[in-house]
């Protein structure tokens, strides 16, 4: 498989379930990246933004509720660019006609990477705090 994006152990957030999630977005942009690598682009935009719009519901509600649980002050920000993000993708999805794969694929790898190495690296240590108390 052609691979876009490798995972690195410095994207870990240091929570198994999260990391592994965040893997998974990886994993769709590389997917993304093999389609386009094999001329079926215009074929697999629809499932993979579906599987956006589906992951970005289910993973921002997963990461809101951790950080929710372990108090982490950041969260009425970090939400917000989560919802807004949750807005975008619903917005590719419905617009699917004017989407190209090199544009959803540069969104992706620079807004997740992005997010990841930036955002979600704040609350890291929030985690790590609850998992020695």
């Amino acid at each position: 498989m052609n691979t876009y994006v490798a995972w690195k152990p410095f994207y870990s957030v240091g929570h198994p379930a999260l990391d592994a999630q965040h893997k998974q977005i990886i994993g769709v942009i590389n997917d993304l990246y093999a389609a386009m690598s094999q001329g079926e682009e215009r074929a697999a935009l629809e499932s993979l933004l579906d599987r956006l719009v589906q992951y970005t519901k289910t993973h921002f509600a997963y990461e809101e509720q951790v950080m929710q649980q372990h108090d982490y002050p950041g969260l009425t920000h970090h939400k917000r660019l989560h919802d807004r993000l949750r807005q975008r993708t619903a917005d590719l999805r419905a617009h699917l006609g004017l989407v190209t794969g090199v544009d959803l694929l540069h969104f992706l790898k620079e807004w997740w990477l992005e997010h990841i190495q930036g955002q979600d690296k704040q609350y890291a240590p929030y985690l790590e705090v609850a998992a020695y108390s």
